[in-house]
């Protein structure tokens, strides 16, 4: 007797669109239509991965009961926030949340399985030019504000800068030798 294997995930396609900056929480229902327990975490994969985060990345999933009808009884929701950059274009990613099952304890499958949400998100510029603003230029900004403070307690406890603009001096002409005797 074989098992049916298979793992499923909900809403299968997101078309969003999103200002540049701000989160977006997505909330999806992931589910195993196999046998057995499978462990199933999610990633983020695509242009969509470097700025995506899932809050809850594997779980021991127990199958749905047969036969297979909704609404999904032992699936999981996981929360995905996706959060893309700020940029001052209207730009288009896609990418997937894909969903993977692997076997636990004494499966025969030794495989795993995978199906993934299609996800299309289109950023628009941001509304106010902070949005562009990162910790980076944080960073720089409070850098140059602590030497330019550091300055101005140096110079009130009397250290003195000053910047001496160098007079052009005259080549030194070569010394001749001395004609031979």
């Amino acid at each position: 007797m074989y098992a049916d294997v298979g793992v499923g995930i909900s809403p299968s396609k997101i078309v969003l669109t999103l200002e540049g900056g701000k989160a977006q929480e997505l909330d999806l229902l992931a589910f195993n239509s196999g046998d057995d327990l499978l462990e199933v975490s999610l990633t983020a994969d695509g242009e969509i991965a470097p700025f995506t985060t899932i809050d809850l990345q594997k779980v021991i999933m127990e199958p749905e009961p047969k036969p297979h009808k909704l609404p999904i009884k032992n699936g999981k929701p996981f929360k995905v926030i996706i959060r893309p950059p700020s940029k001052s274009v209207i730009t288009k990613y896609t990418g997937v949340i894909a969903v993977t099952g692997s076997p636990t304890g004494d499966s025969q499958f030794g495989g795993s399985v995978s199906v993934a949400a299609q996800i299309e998100l289109t950023v628009t510029p941001p509304k106010s030019f902070l949005s562009y603003i990162t910790t980076t230029h944080l960073l720089i900004a409070g850098i140059i504000v602590l030497i330019i403070i550091a300055v101005f307690l140096l110079k009130k406890a009397g250290l003195k800068f000053s910047f001496d603009k160098k007079q052009p001096t005259q080549q030194q002409q070569p010394q001749q030798s001395p004609p031979p005797k």
